[in-house]
């Protein structure tokens, strides 16, 4: 696998991440179909770890940034931006090196792709991989500007984070703006490739009797073809332009018009509601059980007022995401604890990526942006009546009902998901709403993550 061999050498120089075992014989490693499915599943390894969405880019760091969590003593910092606080000089470089050497994994395996073009695969699978991977190189450096980078319709020409499409040493800065055209182009090409082959969207199994993996259900814990559509409707969006909403709205209706994903019912014990997930990491054993344990039982942590459970309890009573917190409706340990299906069952909780909540929110938001109210609302609503939850909002509601609704499902549906800061970001908000009952003002230095020193 090629995350055996990498190695981050220095603290001080975050993009030497290159191998440095020399003797190892890269055409005699990957001779195989499976050497390279080995090794693509080492990415999602490295994704899945702490210092990514096992944690610091999920419940244990950047879902304090939304306030929705009360925190203790040590992580008070996170949700007050102190970037100057030893737990977030040691996130945000934990982040920033993370996810550069997994962007190196991908640019490595892809050089091996190229180099080693005698390894035969069943048909249609080198193509799927290889699309897979450009898909989760664009997906890493959107992660990196949303968080080191203002948000697009503030300061579009921002400068901070590097593309790299390579494993040499030279390093791209590019402008936010020419990072997501970049970004949305090479999603173009990918999806192609991946409408074409990708099992989850043609029904066709790519396994053959002793190699794995590739079958449509199979799909749902990689970057597929409806995940990759899913994150380029997430990237559209934020470009605030007539043609990203457009653009943002066509990759929405073409995955719900694909029927591959349904919501979750009032039935069964999957708390995390992970059939809904486009693209679920699998977190390591006992990670995120693990992890709500910490914060929930053992640190007391509980939900913020900017939930205002008691309102919603009261408006909604059958809401569906009630489950997944306690009885007294104070914390989310049961979204994360054995009575999930997805530990019970014995297969790995999985880390939501993108979901099928997220879509439709992305659709009612890119029709009320380009004044389609109708449109808004139609998406909205159908939500909230998959969640069996209710609303106040009608056809005739004003534009800013409707959005005041979409920032309301923001808040509930992303709960310990580490989604919220990057709306609030997004919408270019000049304060927000605290954890503890104040408002936040907010400025560029609070919204975007300090880059750490070379």
């Amino acid at each position: 696998m090629v995350v055996a061999v990498l190695a981050l050498s220095s603290c001080n120089n975050w993009f030497d991440v290159a191998p440095k075992e020399e003797y190892i014989d890269e055409d005699a490693l990957f001779s195989s179909e499976s050497a390279f499915r080995n090794a693509l599943n080492g990415i999602y390894t490295e994704l899945r770890s702490s210092e990514l969405f096992g944690s610091n880019l999920g419940l244990g760091g950047i879902e304090f940034m939304g306030q929705t969590l009360v925190p203790d003593s040590e992580l008070k910092p996170i949700a007050e931006f102190d970037y100057d606080s030893q737990i977030m000089k040691e996130k945000i470089e934990q982040v920033w090196a993370s996810m550069y050497h997994a962007i190196y994994s991908c640019n490595n395996l892809l050089r091996l792709f190229d180099k080693n073009q005698d390894v035969i695969f069943i048909k249609g699978a080198r193509e799927v991989m290889l699309a897979e991977l450009k898909v989760l190189r664009v997906a890493m450096h959107y992660d990196l500007v949303r968080l080191f980078h203002p948000a697009y319709t503030s300061e579009s020409s921002f400068k901070g984070i590097y593309w790299k499409e390579s494993t040499g040493d030279e390093l791209q800065q590019l402008s936010t703006q020419e990072l997501c055209t970049k970004m949305l182009a090479q999603l173009t090409e990918a999806i192609a490739i991946l409408k074409k082959y990708d099992p989850i969207y043609t029904g066709e199994s790519l396994n053959s009797d002793g190699l794995f993996g590739m079958a449509p259900s199979n799909r749902v814990w990689k970057m597929n073809y409806y995940a990759a559509l899913g994150l380029k409707a997430r990237i559209a969006l934020a470009l605030g332009t007539e043609a990203g909403y457009l653009d943002a709205r066509a990759c929405v209706d073409e995955i719900l018009e694909g029927g591959y994903f349904s919501f979750a019912t009032s039935a069964g014990t999957d708390l995390a509601f992970s059939r809904e997930h486009l693209l679920g990491l699998p977190s390591p054993k006992g990670g995120l059980q693990a992890l709500g344990y910490t914060l929930f039982r053992d640190k007391g942590v509980v939900l913020s007022p900017i939930v205002q459970v008691g309102e919603w309890k009261q408006e909604a009573p059958d809401d569906i995401r009630f489950r997944s917190m306690n009885n007294t409706l104070q914390n989310l340990l049961p979204k994360y604890d054995s009575l999930s299906i997805a530990v019970f069952s014995g297969a790995p909780q999985q880390i939501p990526y993108i979901k099928l909540g997220e879509i439709y929110l992305i659709g009612a938001e890119a029709a009320l942006k380009l004044n389609d109210l109708s449109g808004a609302y139609a998406y909205l609503s159908t939500f909230v009546d998959k969640r069996f939850s209710k609303t106040s909002i009608v056809e005739t509601s004003t534009a800013t009902e409707l959005m005041e609704e979409i920032e309301r499902q923001y808040i509930r549906e992303f709960l310990g998901e580490g989604q919220l800061f990057y709306c609030y970001k997004r919408w270019n908000l000049s304060s927000i709403p605290s954890y503890d009952g104040r408002n936040i003002e907010m400025t560029k230095a609070k919204y975007v993550w300090p880059i750490p020193a070379n």
